[in-house]
């Protein structure tokens, strides 16, 4: 799973870069009365969507979870342990629904312009699949690492 998150964070630092300086020039323009970068703000609002996309991949690859541990660790070990499977099991289903959703989205818009730059929509709607996608290989992952650590402690 480290290949997943340094992929997933070495993509969201170029978003977050892309989204942060796109803010400065637009937020600069105004400041100045500059015309003509009304486009960074659209490409601001598309990077802000894969960092927020990208980054949750990043947080779950690292079980970043605030809530859930703070849940979990209140439990006794059998129920926290139940509980991660159950946690596991519904990160793939949500994974699974976003892909699914997000593939009937994308063949109804995919190449939709964007407003001022006229990039196909895939552009910004794109990160739905992916998010999706980086789910369910997190929790595939998880539930096999589990399951050889069970077969490894049987035998």
């Amino acid at each position: 799973m480290i290949w997943l998150r340094r992929l997933s964070g070495f993509l969201g630092c170029i978003a977050l870069l892309v989204m942060v300086a796109n803010t400065l020039l637009a937020v600069a323009a105004r400041y100045f009365g500059m015309t003509g970068f009304e486009w960074s703000y659209e490409v601001a609002g598309i990077a802000f969507i894969w960092v927020t996309f990208l980054g949750t991949v990043l947080a779950e690859t690292k079980g970043e979870n605030a809530a859930f541990t703070v849940l979990r660790d209140a439990l006794a070990p059998w129920l926290a342990s139940a509980l991660t499977r159950a946690a596991d099991v519904a990160i793939g289903l949500i994974g699974l629904t976003l892909l699914l959703s997000s593939i009937a989205m994308l063949q109804r818009s995919a190449f939709v312009p964007t407003p001022l730059l006229r990039w196909p929509g895939f552009v910004q709607s794109g990160a739905a699949p992916v998010l999706g996608v980086g789910l369910m290989l997190i929790a595939l992952l998880r539930v096999f690492r589990r399951t050889a650590i069970q077969r490894s402690a049987k035998a």
